[in-house]
C-alpha cells in the first residue's frame, strides 16, 4: 500500500492500493431493477428474473437449542421439503431462551402455505422432532443484488482486546523509578513496540520476594510479554532490580480467538470473506468480514456489538457495520479531477468518511468511500458523483455539439489540442451527442468558449450513406479504404447500425463524391480490410483503445455505443464482438464487459438488456401503469392482485387494471357499452337492484316495502335499506319515510 498525504493538511489521507483486496471476490451478476432481482449471463443476456411474488417464507419457532441451518434443513427434508441450508436464517437466541427460531425463505409461492399445513397436520405418523414446533407464514424478503454506485452495508469491522497483564518493576533508588515511570508515560519506553501506562513510584516494604523499596506499576502490557520484553527498551544502567509479571487477562491464543469470533459471525449468516487480524500488535485485535446478505451485516452489529467474549468474561466484542460506495471510472478522468477530489477528501475525513483510490488497471480506477455513518456516506457519495459527472459543455442554454464532433477527423485533433493546452479531459459521448469536460472549473470554462468557437466555425455536415448487402460487402472488401484514401478521417464506418452505413463529414460536395463512389461500387484494389489497431466499429485508428480477448480493437466510445446498439431486429439481447468485418460474433463475457466499461455504464447496459427482455416477453411481465412508477410484476391467468410496492396501486395481473373486489368479467361488464345501456334503461323504467343479490326489481304499484324474489330480503324501496323481516321494514318506513300503503311482493 502506498500513502499520499495531502500537502497543507495532516488530517486527510488518500490511499492508493495495488488492488481492491476487500472488494467482493466475484460479482454474481445479479442486479435489482424495477423491483425485480435479475440474473445476467454472458453477452449481458437476462438469465433469470425473480419477483417478490415468486418467494414465500415461514418462521419456525420451538426449535431445539443449538439448531443450525443444516439441522433445520434435515428436519424439513423429513417433511418432504427439500430446502438448502442457504435459505435458512437462525438469529442468535437470547441468553434466557429455551428454544430457537428460524426463518426459511424459498423461491416457491406455495411453499409457506404447504409447510404450515404439514406442521399443523403432520400426517398419520408425526415424528417426535416436530413436538412443540410451530410455523407461521411471514413476508418473504427479496434476495439482494448489486447496483452501480449504490451505498451498501455488507461489511463489518470487529475488534476485541488482546490479552494484557499488569507488571511491577522494583528499583533500589527513587530517581530510577521516577525516570522510568516518566519515560513510559511519555512513550519513549515501550513493551513489544506498544505504549503502556505507568503509575508510581510507590514505596513498599521489603519482603523475601522483593528487597527493593521503590515500585512502578505498568498496565496494558501485552499478555505475551516476558520480563526481558518489558525491560528491553530501557538502558542497562536504569533497569529495575526485579520484575514481577501478573497473570494475563485471559488465556486464549490468537488463532483460537479468531476462530471463535468468526464462528459467532457465521451464526448470523454466511460470510463472503473473513480477514483475520494482522499480527498480534496493538491493544486490540482488529478483523474484518463481509456478509453475503446486507441484512445479516446489520443484524450482526445489532446483536453482537458489546456482547461478552466467550474466552474473556470481562471483555466485550465490538462489531461496527460499515457503509461503502464504489465507483469504477476511466483513469484519465480521475487524473483530471484528482485535485478536486483531494480538496473534498479533507471535508469527508472530518465526517469520518474515508476515500480510497486503487491503482489503475486496464485504464480504469476503482474508487471507494467507506464509513460508519450511512447519512455521511450518502452525502459524500453525491458530492463525488457530481465531481465525476464533469461539466456538460453548453452554448447558452443549449447543449454544445456539432455533427463533426462525432467523427475522428480534423476537429477531433482540435479537441485534443484544447485538452493539452488547458490540462483538462474532453469526453465525446457520441451515443448521447454531448461533450463532458473534466478538470479545474476555470479551465473548463475556458474550454467551453473555445468549443463554442469551433461550433460556429464548423460549416460541415454529417451525411449518412446507407449500405445494402452488396454495398456493405464492397465496403468490407476494400471499398471503405478507397474512401479513406480520398477523404481521410472525414469518413467513418458504422457496422452496428441497421442497416450498416458510412458517415461522411465535410461539405456537400464531399458527400456527393462519396455517395457516387459507393453507388458505383468500383472494384477495390484488393486492400486489407482493417489493421489490428483499427476500431472494429468505425474502422479508423482506435481512440483510447480497448482490446477484446478475441483480439479485436475498439475506440472506448465506440465500444460503449456498440454495447447499447439497437437490438430491435433480434429476439434476445446478447453482445457479440463485431470484429473481422462483423463476422467474429464471439459472445463477450460479463467480466470482460465489466472490465472495459465504467461501473455506471455497465449497470446502465444491464438495465437496457432487462428492458429489452421485458419488451420481448409481454406475456410474462408488465410494468406498473402509474406514471413515474415503472415497477415490474408477473402476469398470471388467475386474476391475482399485485399491490405495487412503488406506488401501492392494486393491479389485476390478468387484465392489468385496478378492480379490487371485482372479477375481471365483472369489471369488463361494468365498463362496457352494454352495461351503460342497461343502466340507462333502468333509470328510465325506475328499476332498482336488490342491495344484497343484485336482482333487478321494478315497482309497479303498492307501498315502499319490497320483498326480493331472488333472495327474499325485505327492502325499503325509498332508501334501499334491507331487513330480515317485514315488521322491521315497516317500522323503519314509518319512522324514516312516513305512512305507507299495502304490502306488495315481487
Amino acid at each position: 500500500m502506498r500513502l499520499l498525504r495531502l500537502s497543507g493538511s495532516n488530517d486527510a489521507v488518500i490511499q492508493w492500493l495495488t488492488r481492491p483486496q476487500d472488494e467482493p471476490k466475484t460479482d454474481n451478476w445479479t442486479r435489482v431493477i424495477y423491483g425485480a432481482v435479475v440474473q445476467f449471463g454472458d453477452g449481458a443476456a437476462v438469465v433469470k428474473t425473480s419477483l417478490q411474488s415468486d418467494f414465500s417464507a415461514v418462521r419456525l419457532t420451538g426449535l431445539p437449542l443449538g439448531s443450525s441451518p443444516t439441522s433445520v434443513s434435515a428436519l424439513l427434508d423429513r417433511l418432504a421439503f427439500s430446502v438448502s441450508h442457504t435459505c435458512i436464517r437462525l438469529p442468535p437466541p437470547r441468553q434466557d431462551a429455551v428454544n430457537c427460531v428460524a426463518d426459511v425463505r424459498v423461491e416457491d409461492p406455495s411453499f409457506a402455505q404447504r409447510l404450515c399445513a404439514s406442521i399443523v397436520k403432520p400426517g398419520p405418523s408425526p415424528t417426535e422432532s416436530l413436538a412443540g414446533i410451530t410455523a407461521v407464514q411471514i413476508n418473504a424478503p427479496m434476495p439482494g443484488g448489486l447496483n452501480a454506485h449504490r451505498v451498501e452495508c455488507k461489511k463489518v469491522h470487529i475488534s476485541w482486546y488482546h490479552p494484557f497483564r499488569t507488571v511491577w518493576l522494583n528499583f533500589s533508588k527513587r530517581w530510577q523509578a521516577q525516570q522510568v515511570n516518566d519515560k513510559f508515560n511519555a512513550g519513549q519506553y515501550t513493551v513489544l513496540a506498544q505504549p503502556v501506562k505507568s503509575s508510581g513510584p510507590s514505596e513498599s516494604g521489603r519482603n523475601y520476594r522483593n528487597t527493593l523499596p521503590f515500585t512502578i506499576t505498568l498496565t496494558d502490557v501485552p499478555g505475551r510479554a516476558t520480563a526481558s520484553d518489558v525491560v528491553r527498551t530501557l538502558p542497562t544502567f536504569i533497569r529495575p532490580g526485579h520484575v514481577e509479571l501478573g497473570k494475563p487477562s485471559y488465556a486464549c491464543d490468537p488463532g483460537t480467538a479468531n476462530t471463535i469470533v468468526k464462528a459467532k459471525l457465521a451464526e448470523i449468516g454466511p460470510l463472503e470473506w473473513w480477514e483475520e487480524p494482522a499480527g498480534v500488535g496493538g491493544k486490540r485485535a482488529k478483523a474484518k468480514a463481509r456478509f453475503q446478505d446486507e441484512g445479516d451485516a446489520a443484524r450482526a452489529a445489532a446483536v453482537l456489538n458489546a456482547s461478552k467474549l466467550p474466552f474473556h468474561d470481562k471483555g466485550n466484542l465490538t462489531v461496527q457495520a460499515i457503509f461503502s460506495a464504489r465507483f469504477k471510472v476511466p483513469d484519465r478522468i480521475y487524473q483530471a479531477v484528482q485535485e478536486q477530489v483531494a480538496a473534498q477528501s479533507r471535508v469527508w475525513f472530518a465526517k469520518h468518511v474515508f476515500f480510497t483510490a486503487y491503482e489503475p488497471s486496464r485504464a480504469y480506477r476503482v474508487l471507494k468511500l467507506e464509513g460508519e455513518d450511512s447519512n455521511a456516506i450518502a452525502e459524500t457519495k453525491q458530492a463525488l458523483e457530481e465531481i465525476l459527472a464533469g461539466t456538460l459543455a453548453r452554448l447558452g442554454d443549449d447543449i454544445l455539439w456539432a455533427p463533426s464532433f462525432g467523427l475522428n477527423g480534423d476537429i477531433a485533433r482540435q479537441l485534443k489540442a484544447i485538452e493539452q493546452k488547458l490540462g483538462i479531459v474532453i469526453v465525446r459521448n457520441k451515443r448521447r451527442s454531448r461533450l463532458q469536460l473534466y478538470g479545474q472549473p476555470e479551465q473548463c470554462a475556458k474550454a467551453q468558449k473555445l468549443l463554442a468557437g469551433l461550433v460556429e466555425e464548423d460549416s460541415s455536415t454529417t451525411n449518412v450513406i446507407e449500405l445494402d448487402e452488396d454495398k456493405f460487402a464492397w465496403a468490407c472488401s476494400g471499398g471503405f479504404r478507397e474512401l479513406v484514401k480520398a477523404f481521410g478521417r472525414k469518413v467513418e464506418f458504422d457496422i452496428i447500425s441497421t442497416p450498416k452505413r458510412i458517415l461522411v463529414g465535410g461539405s456537400e460536395k464531399d458527400a456527393r463524391v462519396a455517395h457516387d463512389m459507393v453507388a458505383s461500387q468500383k472494384q477495390a484494389a484488393g486492400l486489407a480490410v482493417a489493421s489490428m489497431g483499427d476500431c472494429a466499429i468505425c474502422w479508423t485508428e482506435a481512440e483510447n483503445p480497448i482490446q477484446t480477448r478475441c483480439g479485436h480493437a475498439y475506440c472506448s466510445d465506440c465500444f460503449e455505443r456498440f454495447c447499447f446498439s439497437d437490438n430491435s431486429a433480434t429476439d434476445s439481447f446478447k453482445i457479440r464482438c463485431e470484429g473481422n468485418s462483423g463476422n467474429c460474433k464471439t459472445i463477450l463475457s460479463l467480466d470482460e464487459l465489466q472490465e472495459h466499461l465504467p461501473s455506471s455504464t455497465f449497470d446502465e447496459m444491464l438495465e437496457t438488456s432487462f428492458k429489452f427482455h421485458i419488451s420481448r416477453h409481454p406475456e410474462a411481465f408488465h410494468y406498473c401503469p402509474k406514471a413515474g412508477c415503472g415497477q415490474i410484476y408477473r402476469v398470471s391467468s388467475s386474476g391475482v392482485v399485485f399491490r405495487c410496492p412503488g406506488c401501492l396501486t392494486a393491479l389485476c395481473t390478468t387484465c392489468h387494471v385496478s378492480h379490487e373486489g371485482k372479477s375481471c368479467a365483472e369489471h369488463k361488464y361494468l365498463n362496457s357499452e352494454q352495461y351503460a345501456a342497461w343502466e340507462k334503461t333502468k333509470q328510465k323504467l325506475g328499476i332498482k337492484e336488490c342491495p344484497k343479490c343484485k336482482t333487478a326489481i321494478e315497482k309497479l304499484y303498492g307501498c315502499d316495502h319490497m320483498t326480493c324474489g331472488g333472495c327474499g330480503t325485505h327492502i325499503c324501496w325509498n332508501c334501499l335499506a334491507i331487513f330480515d323481516t317485514d315488521r322491521e321494514c315497516y317500522s323503519h318506513m314509518s319512522k324514516a319515510h312516513g305512512p305507507h300503503g299495502e304490502r306488495v311482493h315481487f
